[in-house]
C-alpha cells in the first residue's frame, strides 16, 4: 500500500474502534478497496465525501478527515432500465455511459 492509503486506513480502523468494533470483526479489503479509495480522494479534490458501511457503522470520509454518522449511507438508485440497484455508471467515451453491475446504458448523471 501506498502512504495516503495506509494513513487512510489507519483513521478508518482507528474511527471504528472509537465506535466500539474490534479490529479482528472484519478485514477493510473485503468491505472496500482502500487503495481505490485512497486514489478516488487523492484525484477527486477537497469536495469529495464518501459514505460507506463497515460492520454496520456509517463512515463518512473525506480528504481531511474520517468520521462515524448516525446517518446510514443512503440506498443506491436504480437503474431506470432493469431496476436493479447502480452502484457505478461507467463512461468509456464521453457519448456513452453504462449502469454497473447491470450494463444497462443510462444518463451520466444518474448518481448526482
Amino acid at each position: 500500500m501506498t502512504a495516503p492509503t495506509d494513513s487512510l486506513v489507519v483513521d478508518i480502523v482507528r474511527t471504528l474502534e472509537n465506535e466500539g468494533i474490534p479490529r479482528d470483526s472484519y478485514q477493510l479489503g473485503r468491505e472496500f478497496d482502500p487503495e481505490a479509495l485512497a486514489r478516488l480522494l487523492e484525484t477527486g479534490g477537497s469536495s469529495v465525501e464518501v459514505r460507506l458501511e463497515v460492520q454496520g457503522v456509517s463512515l463518512v470520509v473525506t480528504k481531511q478527515a474520517v468520521w462515524a454518522t448516525d446517518d446510514p449511507p443512503s440506498s443506491p438508485p436504480e437503474c431506470p432500465h432493469c431496476g436493479l440497484p447502480v452502484s457505478a455508471v461507467v463512461q468509456l467515451v464521453p457519448s456513452h455511459h453504462t449502469a454497473y453491475p447491470c450494463g444497462c446504458r443510462v444518463r451520466g448523471d444518474l448518481l448526482e
